[in-house]
Protein backbone atom coordinates (compact mmCIF):
# COMPACT_ATOMS: atom_id res chain seq x y z
CA UNK A 1 0.00 0.00 0.00
CA UNK A 2 3.07 2.11 1.05
CA UNK A 3 3.96 1.90 -2.88
CA UNK A 4 0.81 3.05 -4.23
CA UNK A 5 0.28 5.70 -2.16
CA UNK A 6 3.86 7.02 -3.29
CA UNK A 7 2.99 6.13 -6.99
CA UNK A 8 -0.19 8.78 -6.95
CA UNK A 9 1.88 11.59 -4.13
CA UNK A 10 4.49 11.29 -7.39
CA UNK A 11 2.08 12.01 -10.04
CA UNK A 12 0.58 15.09 -7.74
CA UNK A 13 -2.40 13.52 -6.24
CA UNK A 14 -4.02 14.40 -2.79
CA UNK A 15 -4.86 11.90 -0.52
CA UNK A 16 -8.41 11.73 1.11
CA UNK A 17 -10.26 9.49 3.53
CA UNK A 18 -13.43 8.69 2.10
CA UNK A 19 -16.50 8.39 4.22
CA UNK A 20 -16.89 4.80 5.36
CA UNK A 21 -20.62 4.46 6.33
CA UNK A 22 -22.57 5.52 3.52
CA UNK A 23 -26.64 6.00 3.27
CA UNK A 24 -28.99 4.12 1.40
CA UNK A 25 -30.22 6.79 -0.84
CA UNK A 26 -27.22 7.74 -2.31
CA UNK A 27 -26.49 4.46 -3.51
CA UNK A 28 -29.78 5.06 -5.21
CA UNK A 29 -29.08 8.01 -6.04
CA UNK A 30 -26.13 6.81 -8.16
CA UNK A 31 -26.93 3.92 -9.62
CA UNK A 32 -30.35 4.43 -10.36
CA UNK A 33 -32.43 1.40 -11.24
CA UNK A 34 -29.58 -1.01 -10.67
CA UNK A 35 -29.35 -0.19 -6.99
CA UNK A 36 -31.12 -3.06 -5.17
CA UNK A 37 -28.28 -5.35 -7.06
CA UNK A 38 -25.82 -2.75 -5.19
CA UNK A 39 -27.39 -3.47 -2.06
CA UNK A 40 -28.05 -6.82 -2.08
CA UNK A 41 -23.80 -7.13 -1.50
CA UNK A 42 -23.80 -4.30 1.22
CA UNK A 43 -24.04 -5.02 4.85
CA UNK A 44 -26.39 -2.79 6.47
CA UNK A 45 -25.65 -1.40 10.00
CA UNK A 46 -28.06 -1.85 13.29
CA UNK A 47 -28.02 -1.39 16.83
CA UNK A 48 -29.29 -1.50 19.88
CA UNK A 49 -32.21 0.88 21.07
CA UNK A 50 -32.27 2.95 24.33
CA UNK A 51 -35.43 1.16 25.74
CA UNK A 52 -38.07 3.71 28.27
CA UNK A 53 -37.26 1.86 31.66
CA UNK A 54 -40.00 2.42 33.86
CA UNK A 55 -39.66 2.25 38.12
CA UNK A 56 -42.89 0.80 39.33
CA UNK A 57 -43.52 -0.78 43.16
CA UNK A 58 -41.83 -3.90 41.49
CA UNK A 59 -38.76 -3.09 40.63
CA UNK A 60 -38.15 -0.79 43.74
CA UNK A 61 -38.77 -4.21 45.67
CA UNK A 62 -36.14 -5.99 43.86
CA UNK A 63 -33.44 -2.95 44.24
CA UNK A 64 -34.18 -2.93 47.86
CA UNK A 65 -32.29 -6.28 47.87
CA UNK A 66 -29.11 -4.76 46.39
CA UNK A 67 -29.23 -1.50 47.99
CA UNK A 68 -29.04 -0.82 51.62
CA UNK A 69 -30.83 2.72 52.46
CA UNK A 70 -32.36 2.78 49.24
CA UNK A 71 -33.25 6.46 49.45
CA UNK A 72 -35.68 8.48 47.76
CA UNK A 73 -32.84 10.57 46.52
CA UNK A 74 -31.40 7.19 45.61
CA UNK A 75 -33.97 6.23 43.31
CA UNK A 76 -34.08 9.94 41.70
CA UNK A 77 -30.53 9.52 40.86
CA UNK A 78 -31.22 6.67 39.14
CA UNK A 79 -33.94 7.54 37.21
CA UNK A 80 -32.05 10.24 35.94
CA UNK A 81 -29.65 7.91 34.83
CA UNK A 82 -32.06 5.72 32.72
CA UNK A 83 -33.40 8.65 31.44
CA UNK A 84 -30.21 10.25 30.38
CA UNK A 85 -29.40 6.73 28.89
CA UNK A 86 -32.62 6.92 27.06
CA UNK A 87 -31.21 9.80 25.48
CA UNK A 88 -27.86 8.92 24.78
CA UNK A 89 -26.34 11.38 26.99
CA UNK A 90 -24.92 8.70 28.83
CA UNK A 91 -22.76 5.60 26.42
CA UNK A 92 -23.21 1.88 26.86
CA UNK A 93 -19.59 2.10 28.32
CA UNK A 94 -20.57 4.28 31.22
CA UNK A 95 -23.82 2.95 32.26
CA UNK A 96 -22.98 0.26 34.68
CA UNK A 97 -21.15 3.49 36.30
CA UNK A 98 -23.45 5.54 36.02
CA UNK A 99 -26.18 3.22 37.97
CA UNK A 100 -23.57 2.35 40.71
CA UNK A 101 -22.53 6.01 41.33
CA UNK A 102 -26.26 7.44 41.69
CA UNK A 103 -27.20 4.09 44.12
CA UNK A 104 -23.62 4.19 46.24
CA UNK A 105 -22.78 0.37 45.01
CA UNK A 106 -19.93 -1.35 43.69
CA UNK A 107 -19.73 -2.17 39.56
CA UNK A 108 -20.29 -5.42 40.38
CA UNK A 109 -23.64 -4.79 42.29
CA UNK A 110 -24.91 -2.33 39.84
CA UNK A 111 -24.34 -5.08 37.27
CA UNK A 112 -26.41 -7.74 38.92
CA UNK A 113 -29.29 -4.78 39.89
CA UNK A 114 -29.26 -4.17 36.29
CA UNK A 115 -29.39 -7.89 35.35
CA UNK A 116 -31.73 -8.77 37.77
CA UNK A 117 -34.30 -5.23 37.89
CA UNK A 118 -34.30 -4.26 34.34
CA UNK A 119 -34.17 -7.54 32.10
CA UNK A 120 -35.47 -5.19 29.09
CA UNK A 121 -32.05 -4.04 28.56
CA UNK A 122 -30.52 -7.85 28.69
CA UNK A 123 -33.26 -8.48 26.07
CA UNK A 124 -32.72 -5.80 23.36
CA UNK A 125 -32.84 -6.55 19.96
CA UNK A 126 -31.00 -4.96 17.13
CA UNK A 127 -32.57 -2.42 15.19
CA UNK A 128 -31.34 -1.74 11.27
CA UNK A 129 -30.69 1.48 10.37
CA UNK A 130 -29.88 3.08 6.93
CA UNK A 131 -26.51 3.40 6.58
CA UNK A 132 -24.49 0.98 4.81
CA UNK A 133 -20.63 0.04 5.25
CA UNK A 134 -18.87 1.33 2.05
CA UNK A 135 -18.97 -1.76 -0.86
CA UNK A 136 -16.80 -0.05 -3.06
CA UNK A 137 -15.00 3.29 -3.45
CA UNK A 138 -17.26 5.02 -5.76
CA UNK A 139 -20.10 5.57 -3.53
CA UNK A 140 -17.83 7.83 -1.07
CA UNK A 141 -16.44 9.26 -4.32
CA UNK A 142 -20.06 10.90 -5.38
CA UNK A 143 -19.87 12.62 -1.88
CA UNK A 144 -16.60 13.83 -1.46
CA UNK A 145 -16.42 14.93 -5.07
CA UNK A 146 -19.60 17.52 -4.13
CA UNK A 147 -18.22 19.20 -1.16
CA UNK A 148 -14.53 19.83 -2.80
CA UNK A 149 -15.45 20.97 -5.95
CA UNK A 150 -16.93 23.77 -4.12
CA UNK A 151 -13.87 25.27 -3.22
CA UNK A 152 -11.03 23.48 -5.42
CA UNK A 153 -10.00 24.36 -9.01
CA UNK A 154 -9.32 22.23 -11.81
CA UNK A 155 -7.87 19.53 -12.00
CA UNK A 156 -9.00 17.38 -9.41
CA UNK A 157 -6.79 14.71 -8.65
CA UNK A 158 -7.56 12.72 -5.58
CA UNK A 159 -6.83 9.01 -4.14
CA UNK A 160 -8.31 6.83 -1.31
CA UNK A 161 -7.04 4.10 -0.27
CA UNK A 162 -9.01 2.08 2.30
CA UNK A 163 -11.18 -0.51 3.32
CA UNK A 164 -14.29 -1.70 1.77
CA UNK A 165 -16.76 -4.18 2.64
CA UNK A 166 -19.07 -6.53 0.42
CA UNK A 167 -21.47 -8.98 1.35
CA UNK A 168 -20.12 -12.15 -0.17
CA UNK A 169 -21.72 -15.46 0.42
CA UNK A 170 -18.56 -16.95 1.31
CA UNK A 171 -14.90 -16.23 1.43
CA UNK A 172 -13.02 -18.12 -1.08
CA UNK A 173 -9.60 -17.82 -3.04
CA UNK A 174 -11.03 -14.92 -5.14
CA UNK A 175 -13.46 -13.51 -2.68
CA UNK A 176 -13.14 -12.07 0.66
CA UNK A 177 -15.86 -9.95 2.73
CA UNK A 178 -14.03 -7.13 3.65
CA UNK A 179 -10.54 -5.86 1.17
CA UNK A 180 -8.70 -2.81 0.73
CA UNK A 181 -9.06 -0.56 -2.74
CA UNK A 182 -6.95 1.96 -4.12
CA UNK A 183 -9.07 4.26 -5.48
CA UNK A 184 -8.68 7.34 -7.58
CA UNK A 185 -10.50 9.97 -9.50
CA UNK A 186 -9.56 12.90 -11.78
CA UNK A 187 -12.32 15.82 -12.31
CA UNK A 188 -11.32 18.25 -15.33
CA UNK A 189 -13.12 19.90 -18.29
CA UNK A 190 -11.29 17.30 -20.61
CA UNK A 191 -10.41 13.98 -19.09
CA UNK A 192 -11.23 11.60 -21.38
CA UNK A 193 -10.74 7.47 -21.68
CA UNK A 194 -6.97 8.22 -23.03
CA UNK A 195 -6.49 9.42 -19.68
CA UNK A 196 -7.51 6.29 -17.75
CA UNK A 197 -5.28 4.25 -19.69
CA UNK A 198 -2.12 6.46 -19.26
CA UNK A 199 -2.69 7.15 -15.31
CA UNK A 200 -3.17 2.95 -15.06
CA UNK A 201 -0.04 2.73 -17.05
CA UNK A 202 1.61 4.80 -14.81
CA UNK A 203 0.69 3.64 -11.64
CA UNK A 204 1.23 -0.21 -12.55
CA UNK A 205 4.40 0.43 -13.78
CA UNK A 206 5.65 1.09 -10.20
CA UNK A 207 5.07 -2.43 -9.67
CA UNK A 208 7.39 -3.43 -12.80
CA UNK A 209 4.58 -4.06 -15.81
CA UNK A 210 5.53 -2.57 -19.38
CA UNK A 211 2.96 -4.40 -21.48
CA UNK A 212 -0.91 -3.80 -21.06
CA UNK A 213 -3.92 -4.50 -22.81
CA UNK A 214 -7.52 -2.51 -22.02
CA UNK A 215 -10.40 -4.13 -22.56
CA UNK A 216 -14.08 -3.06 -22.73
CA UNK A 217 -16.13 -3.92 -19.33
CA UNK A 218 -19.45 -6.04 -20.23
CA UNK A 219 -20.75 -4.91 -17.00
CA UNK A 220 -21.40 -1.53 -17.74
CA UNK A 221 -22.22 -0.23 -14.62
CA UNK A 222 -24.72 2.75 -14.52
CA UNK A 223 -22.50 5.08 -13.00
CA UNK A 224 -19.82 5.29 -15.56
CA UNK A 225 -20.86 6.88 -19.40
CA UNK A 226 -21.76 4.17 -22.44
CA UNK A 227 -18.17 2.68 -23.36
CA UNK A 228 -15.71 4.04 -21.08
CA UNK A 229 -15.53 1.44 -18.59
CA UNK A 230 -12.90 -0.53 -19.52
CA UNK A 231 -10.77 -3.42 -17.34
CA UNK A 232 -6.95 -3.20 -16.98
CA UNK A 233 -4.82 -6.24 -18.15
CA UNK A 234 -1.13 -6.61 -17.47
CA UNK A 235 1.04 -9.49 -18.72
CA UNK A 236 2.96 -11.51 -16.09
CA UNK A 237 6.11 -13.35 -16.07
CA UNK A 238 4.18 -17.11 -15.50
CA UNK A 239 0.06 -15.90 -15.61
CA UNK A 240 -0.04 -14.00 -19.21
CA UNK A 241 -2.25 -11.30 -19.32
CA UNK A 242 -4.51 -10.87 -15.70
CA UNK A 243 -6.83 -7.95 -14.94
CA UNK A 244 -5.86 -5.81 -12.20
CA UNK A 245 -8.13 -2.55 -12.23
CA UNK A 246 -11.15 -1.04 -14.02
CA UNK A 247 -11.68 2.40 -15.01
CA UNK A 248 -14.09 4.63 -16.15
CA UNK A 249 -15.44 8.38 -17.08
CA UNK A 250 -18.56 8.32 -14.24
CA UNK A 251 -22.29 9.37 -15.97
CA UNK A 252 -22.88 12.40 -16.44
CA UNK A 253 -26.39 11.74 -15.22
CA UNK A 254 -25.25 10.61 -11.93
CA UNK A 255 -22.60 13.28 -11.62
CA UNK A 256 -25.59 16.36 -11.61
CA UNK A 257 -27.16 14.57 -8.58
CA UNK A 258 -24.87 15.54 -6.94
CA UNK A 259 -24.39 19.30 -9.05
CA UNK A 260 -20.74 18.08 -10.23
CA UNK A 261 -20.65 20.04 -13.36
CA UNK A 262 -16.95 18.50 -14.68
CA UNK A 263 -16.60 14.91 -16.10
CA UNK A 264 -14.91 12.53 -13.63
CA UNK A 265 -12.38 9.52 -14.52
CA UNK A 266 -12.19 6.78 -11.34
CA UNK A 267 -9.59 4.02 -11.30
CA UNK A 268 -9.90 1.37 -8.84
CA UNK A 269 -7.90 -1.63 -7.84
CA UNK A 270 -8.46 -4.34 -5.41
CA UNK A 271 -4.82 -3.85 -3.31
CA UNK A 272 -5.24 -8.02 -2.46
CA UNK A 273 -5.73 -8.61 -6.17
CA UNK A 274 -2.28 -6.92 -6.97
CA UNK A 275 -0.20 -8.53 -4.14
CA UNK A 276 -1.57 -11.67 -5.43
CA UNK A 277 -0.50 -11.49 -8.61
CA UNK A 278 3.17 -10.07 -7.64
CA UNK A 279 3.52 -12.77 -5.20
CA UNK A 280 2.46 -15.74 -7.41
CA UNK A 281 -0.23 -16.32 -3.88
CA UNK A 282 -3.17 -18.30 -5.48
CA UNK A 283 -5.70 -18.19 -2.77
CA UNK A 284 -6.82 -13.97 -0.91
CA UNK A 285 -7.30 -15.97 2.39
CA UNK A 286 -3.58 -17.09 2.48
CA UNK A 287 -2.63 -13.26 1.85
CA UNK A 288 -5.14 -11.84 4.57
CA UNK A 289 -5.75 -14.33 7.00
CA UNK A 290 -2.01 -16.32 7.34
CA UNK A 291 -2.55 -17.35 10.63
CA UNK A 292 -5.67 -19.57 9.29
CA UNK A 293 -4.90 -20.68 5.51
CA UNK A 294 -1.07 -20.51 5.07
CA UNK A 295 0.20 -23.62 4.51
CA UNK A 296 2.99 -25.26 7.03
CA UNK A 297 6.54 -25.29 5.90
CA UNK A 298 7.93 -28.64 6.83
CA UNK A 299 11.88 -28.33 7.47
CA UNK A 300 14.32 -31.28 7.54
Amino acid sequence: MLKLREAYLNLGFNEVINPVFIEDKEVKKQFGSEAFAILDRCYYLAALPRPEIGMGDEKIEILRKHVKELSDEKLENLKKVLRAYKLGEISGDDFVYSVAKALEVSDSTAMKIITRTFPEIKELKPMPSSLTLRSHMTAAWFLTLKEVSKYKGMPIKLFSIDRCFRREQREDEEHLRTYFSASSVIMDKDVSVKDGEELAKEILKNFGFRDFKFKLDEKRSKYYAPDTQKEVYVKHANLGYVEVATFGIYSPVALSRYDIEYPVLNLGMGVERLAMILYNISDARELVYEQFYKKPEMSD
